[in-house]
């Protein structure tokens, strides 16, 4: 009878144990994700980017798998390959795991540089994902006007007749409800790590990749046949590039190799002691980057934080998302982009080694060349990394500056400071020194209103007109890099 007793109990045993494990595998390991394996992402891990199946179908752990699994395509991103190949997954990521993603994983689409980033959504039990096809600039405004995409990714200025088409269905996108601008990058000159050149003017570069200078020797090197890496026609860098460049001297790119990627091309020149080639700072090596003169006369910079967050760096360029943030009954719309710049979205552009819209203070240095007066107003200050832009026909700032006036508000309310100084300068429009110092002290004036209505106090002005450019006044771009405003803060115990 005893014997019988202990059975009935060791079954009763075994029933409650197998209704503890079936209870596990269906409430509880489905959703569990093991702390050691890295392709796979919890909420709370700041790591934007998962790209391994494998890891995701071995593990056994999800029950549906979210790489087989057709997802519901809640955002679509095209255009510049500079913004796409590797900002824009990691910001999707990021703004999956922000809506409830458990996990994430990136998958690449047949065609190169087109991938989907996927999510599962556990409140609606849902497999959701994120396109991106990063074909350069022009094919993100082309998408965008035929309703192929949601968001058009560029690494330049939309242009007039794009914008014409776009116009009646989202507006201006020009104005600010379009146009949001999700970092900054600079174009970098790039050279093979042995060759010894360190600086080059901008109309060196045009002659070089025009054709005209073709041997090293003609610009400080060794004699050797120069060979010429480009980006291809649809990339939005190299449409920077010839802007900045090749159409200032009204010049054509000459024979190149061509490239859709930055990160080929990179890999390309660093193989090839005669190359020289261009690309996106975030792409490049410390090893392999050229300083820029944007004139005879005009210092040499390198692109680094500082010179491209003020764009003082002559090659320095804006990156944008293009969408109406409230034409589209999409939310998610809306919801990215004011991620993508937001603190997070910024602290994750810098850890993709793009320029977050994240202010620097530095010490002034190398004042050689500016007037006495300035050198003695700026002394025991630090100036920001943010300049501001003005309209050269009226005292109007332009998108980036709107948007950098939160953030340098927000910056001064988080540090102590005495006073702040604005400083302005002109491109000598007017070719009366008067008369251009006093349209740099309106646009300074602008700005301290700007920040007065914003309780910024103690901002004081003063203006240099075209004295100091940092650019030359050959083209518009010229006239309006050196229509600018510099901002310095004074703190209390430099100050004394």
């Amino acid at each position: 009878m005893k014997f019988k007793e202990h059975i009935y109990d060791g079954l009763i045993a075994l029933i409650i144990v197998i209704g503890i494990t079936a209870y596990y595998f269906l409430h509880v390991n489905h959703k569990s994700i093991p702390a050691n394996q890295s392709n796979v992402q919890s909420k709370d891990e700041s790591s934007a980017q998962v790209d391994n199946q494998a890891v995701l179908q071995e593990s056994g752990l999800i029950s549906t798998d979210l790489l087989k699994t057709k997802p519901t395509i809640i955002l679509r991103l095209h255009g510049s390959n500079t913004i796409g190949g590797k900002l824009v997954p990691a910001l999707a990521a990021a703004y999956l795991q922000s809506i409830g993603s458990d996990v994430i994983a990136t998958k690449p689409m047949p065609k190169p540089n087109e991938s989907l980033v996927l999510g599962f959504l556990p409140n609606i039990n849902q497999v959701v994902g994120i396109e991106v096809k990063a074909h350069g600039s022009s094919t993100g405004f082309k998408s965008l006007i035929g309703n192929e995409a949601d968001i058009a990714m560029s690494s330049r200025p939309i242009k007039h007749q794009e914008n014409l088409k776009l116009i009646i269905e989202n507006g201006d996108m020009t104005n600010a409800e379009n146009e949001h601008i999700v970092a900054l990058d600079g174009l970098a000159i790039v050279v093979h790590p042995e060759n010894n050149l360190k600086s080059i003017t901008v109309k060196q570069l045009a002659d070089v990749f025009a054709g005209k200078i073709t041997n090293w020797s003609q610009i400080g090197g060794k004699d050797a046949a120069i060979n010429l890496y480009a980006r291809d026609d649809q990339s939005g860098t190299y449409d920077t590039f010839k802007s900045l460049i090749l159409d200032k001297y009204k010049q054509k790119l000459g024979a190149a190799r061509r490239f859709e990627s930055n990160a080929e091309l990179v890999n390309e020149v660093r193989n090839d002691h005669s190359a020289i080639g261009f690309s996106g700072l975030a792409y490049a090596r410390k090893d392999m980057i050229v300083a820029v003169s944007a004139g005879t006369g005009l210092p040499a910079i390198e692109p680094n934080h500082f010179s491209i967050g003020s764009e003082d760096y002559p090659l320095s360029r804006r990156l944008y998302l293009y969408a109406n943030k409230f034409a589209s009954s999409n939310p998610h719309i809306a919801d990215f982009i004011d991620y993508s710049v937001s603190r997070k979205g910024q602290q994750l552009a810098e850890s993709e080694q793009f320029i977050p819209q994240k202010i620097l203070a530095k010490k002034p240095e190398n004042l050689a060349n500016f007037p006495k007066q300035y050198r003695q107003i700026v002394k025991n200050g630090s100036r920001l990394s943010m300049t501001f832009r003005m309209r050269a026909d009226r005292a109007e700032i332009d998108n980036k500056s709107a948007q950098d006036i939160e953030n340098l508000v927000s910056f001064l309310n988080s540090v102590p400071y005495e006073k702040i100084r604005l400083i302005g300068f002109s491109a000598g429009e007017s070719n009366d020194l008067a008369t251009d110092r006093n349209r740099a002290l309106i646009r300074s004036k602008l700005l301290a209103y700007e920040l007065k209505q914003r309780g910024i106090q103690n901002v004081e002005v003063t203006a240099f007109g075209e004295h100091v450019p940092v650019d030359s006044n050959e083209d518009s771009m010229g006239v309006y890099r050196n229509n600018r405003t510099e901002v310095w803060i004074f703190n209390l115990t430099e100050s004394s």
